[in-house]
């Protein structure tokens, strides 16, 4: 979760009742995310044959479809350890895929890919996070501000675009060091608890030996 992701709940109420029709009609969360990724491999070819606004336009309707899934989970209360994870993994795919058209068909320099680099880190701070039990972690960005900026590196001319790219990429890195500091964190203190629940027997054992 980022900074912009305080205002899911507002997003939710806006997108209420799109998600409780999809949800009527049948429509699953992860249709919604597949869906999502079909349209962002059809950006990246889009990209790759030189069409790149018509890539751009392809992969934000991409991106809406990740805001959709969600919202229709929770609408529907049908959220699912799978579909977290494949919405996760889709969003990075979503983004290589449109990426690499970008750079192979339209002109967009290679350090875009510092952008799926962070992404993929940040995905895997995220499982490591999750499998050992550290749950949701708040961080300062996540997918909308990195989707931004590498939007808008795209469409900047150089060498303004790599300053861009490079800005999302360390926005990733922070976010990964945020949730592995608040897993050393967390151990930390359950380290400490344990201690002094240690102690606590401990002292306990004494008074009633004295006893």
């Amino acid at each position: 979760m980022s900074l912009l992701y305080r205002y899911k709940p507002h997003k939710d109420t806006i997108l209420q009742s799109v998600a409780t029709r999809l949800d009527r009609a049948g429509v699953t969360p992860n249709q919604i995310t597949a869906l999502g990724l079909c349209l962002a491999f059809s950006s990246g070819l889009a990209a790759l044959r030189g069409h790149l606004y018509t890539g751009i336009i392809l992969f934000a309707i991409a991106a809406f479809c990740d805001a959709l899934d969600g919202s229709v989970a929770r609408a529907a209360n049908r959220a699912t350890e799978f579909g977290l994870y494949f919405d996760g993994i889709s969003d990075r795919f979503s983004e290589l895929f449109f990426v690499v058209g970008a750079v192979l068909g339209a002109g967009v320099p290679p350090s875009a890919f510092f952008v799926i680099g962070g992404a993929f880190t940040l995905l895997f701070a995220r499982v490591y996070g999750r499998t050992h039990g550290r749950g949701p972690v708040f961080t300062t960005f996540g997918r909308p501000e990195r989707l931004a900026l590498l939007i808008a590196g795209i469409l900047s001319p150089a060498p303004l675009n790599t300053v861009l790219f490079v800005a999302a990429a360390l926005c990733c890195v922070v976010s990964s060091a945020q949730i592995l500091a608040l897993g050393r964190s967390r151990r930390a203190k359950l380290g400490r608890a344990r201690g002094a629940s240690s102690d606590r027997q401990t002292q306990a054992h004494v008074i009633q030996r004295h006893n």
